[in-house]
């Protein structure tokens, strides 16, 4: 236990320096190949932040009069699979398109860092949704309060390809509209289902 917790330490210390601009911070990353897998793994520590947005979402529109589905197995098992090919659609796109933009050597720090800082923008976008389920941030509050969280994210998410790609704003910012588009795809495509 002690070992597990010394390795979210650091590469949740690794992900935040470097979410804050700190190139130093990926020494504090395992970017080894049995780092990369275990980063995969992060998704456990963000499922219970998607788990507040989807009952702070139905909340929202259940006040807008809108129908909302019954929490059945069928639903969790689907919102499930959602976050799962949301977690690895960019990863997997990432590594056909990093060759042919000379990225492929910064591949692993990429994913291993961007995987690590998706847990600490899960917690801080899901603030959010947890103070409105236990009535703080008041229903007609929550989209603006969720913008400005969004817009953050995708501030760190920027931060995170500049510097662990070392490339320019006018690569880093596709590659982070790449990542914001796919989720959206994957998720209204989900939504279809549920």
């Amino acid at each position: 236990m002690g070992d597990l917790r010394s390795i979210l330490r650091e590469n949740l210390t690794g992900a935040w320096q470097v979410m804050l601009g700190r190139p130093d911070g990926l020494s504090r990353l395992d970017t080894s190949l049995e780092g990369f897998w275990r980063s995969f793994a992060a998704v456990i520590l963000v499922v219970p932040f998607a788990v507040l947005a989807v009952s702070s979402d139905a909340m929202l529109s259940a006040a807008e009069g809108l129908d909302v589905p019954p929490m059945t197995g069928r639903t969790f098992t689907l919102q499930g699979i959602a976050i799962l090919c949301d977690w690895f659609a960019f990863p997997l796109v990432f590594a056909i398109i990093a060759p042919p933009f000379g990225l492929s050597s910064r591949y692993v720090p990429f994913i291993v860092t961007r995987n690590w800082a998706a847990v600490i923008i899960g917690a801080m976008v899901g603030v959010i949704p947890a103070l409105h389920i236990v009535g703080i941030i008041p229903t007609a509050l929550v989209p603006v309060f969720l913008l400005i969280a969004i817009a953050v994210a995708l501030r760190f998410s920027y931060v995170v390809a500049r510097i662990t790609l070392a490339v320019s704003m006018g690569m880093a910012l596709p590659i982070v509209l790449l990542e914001l588009l796919l989720s959206l795809t994957i998720w209204s495509i989900f939504d279809g289902f549920i």
